[in-house]
């Protein structure tokens, strides 16, 4: 199995090019994938990666220059993954000489501009679509935090501290992602905000992957909560700190607009799974 191994500010993924196969013959192969994901992913075993990344050719009747099917590092199949989406933009851009161009996702299809596609190390803007307010969650494991629910095409629990938000999302970030208010599970974001509303420091607990270095939908929903909130202004770019990274997202006055993500996506290698090596 030939890999590349990509990452977007931090979060890490093994991408495979399936493109060269039917559109419904890869789909059909998720499910023995997704049992592959634990040991491909295992960061002492296997290559490591906070997921997999599989790039497969454009559905029927699309006019998406490729497919994106996300698997987490435990198996489980995400709807969306923002800092994954740039990586396979950034590939598929590289590998077809394009500046612009579209992604098919299970979230729908994303529009994605490529600067520097041909390099290692790419910039990467993304119309993530527009942010979903969902009601407050009523959780039944107590934390003493409001949090707001926002949906970017996958579930997200938001809640804004005063305090360093690192050890809340190592600490509350299990329970909340499995709290029965959430029956399919969620990702779990704690924001600081500065006094002048254009930056945020994010900490997230990711579903199915727990803490990673940076979460492109998270920081999505989390700018659109701060937005709808008023603690920050529609329509200027927001930076959202993550431990791997910044990325710029704008949040639209108009909530039926998308909300833009733009950060870094670079190649780190390539290699054969499960090959025996030549001496």
């Amino acid at each position: 199995m030939r890999f590349f191994k990509v990452e977007g500010i931090g979060n890490d993924f093994v991408l495979l090019d399936r493109r060269h196969e039917a559109h419904e013959v890869v789909a059909a192969d998720l499910a023995r994938l997704a049992t592959l994901a634990p040991s491909l992913c295992d960061r002492r075993r296997g290559i490591g990666a906070d997921g997999l990344l599989v790039v497969g050719a454009r559905p029927n009747d699309s006019e998406a220059a490729a497919t994106m099917w996300v698997i987490n590092a435990d198996g489980s199949r995400p709807e969306m993954c923002g800092n994954g989406l740039r990586c396979v933009a950034h590939y598929v851009a590289h590998t077809d000489d394009a500046a612009a161009l579209t992604i098919a996702t299970d979230a729908g299809p994303k529009h994605c501009r490529i600067e520097n596609a041909s390099s290692l190390e790419a910039e990467v803007e993304v119309d993530m679509g527009p942010g979903l307010e969902e009601p407050r969650p009523a959780l039944q494991v107590d934390t003493g935090y409001a949090f707001a629910s926002v949906s970017m095409g996958n579930p997200h629990a938001i809640a804004f501290v005063e305090e360093d938000p690192e050890p809340l999302a190592r600490r509350l970030g299990p329970a909340i992602e499995r709290d029965p208010a959430f029956p399919a599970r969620t990702n779990v974001e704690f924001a600081r905000i500065d006094r002048a509303g254009d930056r945020i420091e994010l900490w997230v607990w990711e579903r199915g992957v727990g803490i990673t270095e940076a979460c492109g939908t998270g920081a999505c929903a989390t700018a659109c909560a701060a937005v709808w909130s008023g603690r920050a202004e529609p329509g200027s770019p927001l930076s959202i700190d993550l431990p791997g990274g910044r990325l710029t997202i704008t949040v639209p006055r108009d909530r039926s607009l998308g909300v833009r993500m733009r950060g870094a996506s670079r190649f780190v290698f390539t290699g054969e799974y499960g090959r025996r090596p030549r001496p």
